[in-house]
C-alpha cells in the first residue's frame, strides 16, 4: 500500500549547461512503501551512462574536449542527481496522467524497476472496474521526451483540450516511442519536476538501450 509522504521543500540544483533543476529527496515527492524495494541495494550497483551521451546539457558540458576536474566534477554531480531521481522513481513519484484518447485526466504515479528497463504508470486510486496499472512502458523504447511547446504541433485534440488553463502546459510531458507505441502524456508537479524529469529520462533511456536484453543494434 502507497501512500504520499508529507512533503519537504527540495534544493534546486545548478547542472551543465546551465539547467536549474529541483533535486528531489524521497520525503519530497516520492512515495512511502510498507516494504522498502530490495532492489534499491541492486541499483547502487547500475552503473549509469556518462552524461555526454544523454544529449542536451551533458553535450554542452562535454564539448570543450579534454576533461578537466570541473568536467569531471559537472559529470558526477550529474551522475548523482540522475540516480537521486531513480532511487526515488522506484518508490514511485506523484504525477497526473492524460489519456490521450478521452483527454481525461486522473491523479497517478510513475515507477521505474530496478533494472531501470521500465518505466510504469499507476492510478493513485483506481475504480473497482480498472486495473492499478494505466501503462507499462519500455524505456529502450522510448524516442523522446518533450515539453508541451515541442511537442504541441502533434498533440491529439483531447489533450490540448485536457491541458488549456491552470498551468498544465508548463508541467506537460509527453513520451513518445521508436516502435509505434502510443505517446504518453503526463503532468509533473512543477516546470522544474519537468525538466528534471526530461533530463533524467533520457539518460535512463540510454542505460536502458545499452544494457537491454532485447538490444540488438549494439
Amino acid at each position: 500500500h502507497f501512500v504520499p509522504v508529507p512533503p519537504t521543500r527540495p534544493k534546486l540544483w545548478k547542472l551543465p549547461g546551465g539547467f536549474r533543476v529541483r533535486a528531489m529527496p524521497f520525503s519530497a515527492s516520492c512515495l512511502a512503501c510498507e516494504h522498502v524495494d530490495t532492489g534499491e541495494e541492486n541499483f547502487e550497483q547500475q552503473q549509469l551512462p556518462r552524461d555526454r551521451k544523454a544529449g542536451g546539457a551533458g553535450q554542452r558540458a562535454a564539448a570543450g574536449g579534454a576533461e578537466g576536474p570541473n568536467s569531471l566534477s559537472e559529470r558526477s554531480r550529474l551522475q548523482e542527481f540522475v540516480k537521486d531521481f531513480a532511487k526515488c522513481a522506484l518508490r514511485g513519484i506523484n504525477c497526473e496522467v492524460v489519456d490521450g484518447g478521452s483527454g481525461s485526466l486522473f491523479s497517478a504515479f510513475y515507477m521505474v524497476d530496478a533494472a531501470l528497463m521500465k518505466l510504469t504508470l499507476r492510478r493513485s486510486q483506481p475504480q473497482a472496474n480498472q486495473d492499478g496499472v494505466f501503462r507499462e512502458l519500455d524505456m529502450d523504447r522510448i524516442r523522446d521526451v518533450l515539453d508541451f511547446d515541442a511537442a504541441k504541433s502533434q498533440l491529439p485534440e483531447a489533450v490540448l483540450r485536457a491541458v488549456e488553463g491552470g498551468g498544465m502546459k508548463e508541467r506537460l510531458l509527453v513520451l513518445s516511442f521508436s516502435d509505434g507505441t502510443p505517446a504518453a502524456f503526463l503532468l509533473e508537479g512543477s516546470a522544474v519536476d519537468r525538466d528534471r524529469f526530461m533530463m533524467c529520462v533520457k539518460i535512463l533511456r540510454l542505460f536502458a538501450q545499452t544494457h537491454g536484453s532485447g538490444n540488438t543494434n549494439g
